[in-house]
């Protein structure tokens, strides 16, 4: 597959030719300002390759933060339970302590 500034340079280069005043320097110049654009799209797609590289790994460690969340929030309903349990069973003991 040809990529969009391969295919821009040849329809330039074409149109130059179809036009039959195009001489060597100006399709060497097409040439060079296609081979800019294809570098600077390359570069492009390495930037947004690597961003993306970033974002996968941030979305990583936000699931590893959520679960890690989600487990110390499973404990403390866990110690709120105990805590419950434990609170009846002292008012359970005061107050058969104060029927005696």
């Amino acid at each position: 597959m040809i990529s969009w500034t391969k295919k821009a340079a040849i329809v330039a280069v074409g149109g130059l030719l179809l036009a039959g005043c195009a001489s060597t320097d100006d399709v060497k110049r097409a040439q060079a300002t296609a081979d800019q654009a294809l570098s600077a799209a390359q570069s492009a797609g390495q930037r947004a390759d690597a961003a993306m590289s970033a974002a996968n790994a941030a979305s990583s460690k936000a699931d590893q933060a959520m679960s890690a969340a989600n487990a110390a929030s499973s404990k403390a309903d866990e110690a709120n339970s105990k805590v419950d349990a434990l609170s009846q069973k002292v008012d359970q003991m005061f107050a058969k302590g104060l029927r005696k």
